[in-house]
């Protein structure tokens, strides 16, 4: 294990063990048999430790995901419904991480420790759009169309909130909140959004 895996599997644990990120760096390298000349050779600061621990389980699911026997075969929409409902699954052996970390803060909040899960999320975003664009499933709408990963980044980021919040049997509801949240946004980005804006709504303010 490098130095880099060796902090960021520490530092992990760290937060999984006390909730909140180490305080002294020095403390937290000097546990590891470190001196901070040799953390910060690697990481400028805990915010950037914190930032590729949650940008590389993005990019693990997205990995998983773009490496299926069927992913050429996806539409734009098959592409994005298997990535996030990968994404809830292998959020549950973080679930604890990402209640104490992204749950607390709100969906709109960008705190510095996101800034890797936002990018890879965006490169992620970027490849599913530009498959939509070029098999027309997606309109392409000139400089509009460099809004979209973060449009589809707010979205990401409620349906972890909604994920979090879920009570229901195997989480049922956030597999339809996922679908009918999806649907909306790629009938949104082509052309037909009417009925997919009802049946979400419906979806909404029905009961658990």
């Amino acid at each position: 294990m490098d130095t880099r895996e060796q902090i960021l599997e520490a530092y992990t644990n760290y937060l999984r063990e006390h909730g909140e990120p180490p305080v002294s760096t020095f403390r937290f390298a000097q546990s590891l048999g470190l001196d901070e000349r040799a953390f910060f050779s690697v990481f400028s600061h805990m915010d950037a430790v914190e930032s590729a621990m949650w940008a590389h389980l993005v990019t693990k699911v997205a990995a998983a995901v773009e490496g299926g026997d069927e992913w050429a075969s996806f539409s734009a929409k098959q592409r994005m419904l298997t990535f996030q409902l990968a994404f809830c699954e292998e959020a549950l052996a973080w679930r604890s991480l990402l209640l104490q970390r992204v749950g607390k803060i709100g969906f709109l909040a960008c705190p510095a420790y996101l800034k890797g899960f936002e990018n890879e999320f965006h490169a992620f975003a970027s490849r599913v759009i530009a498959h939509g664009i070029d098999t027309g499933e997606i309109a392409g709408r000139g400089p509009a169309v460099s809004l979209y990963p973060k449009i589809f980044y707010v979205h990401f980021r409620s349906v972890i909130e909604f994920h979090l919040k879920d009570e229901s049997e195997h989480f049922e509801r956030t597999d339809a909140y996922i679908e009918k949240s999806v649907t909306l946004a790629f009938d949104l980005l082509g052309k037909q959004a009417i009925d997919s804006a009802m049946d979400f709504g419906k979806f909404l303010l029905a009961r658990p």
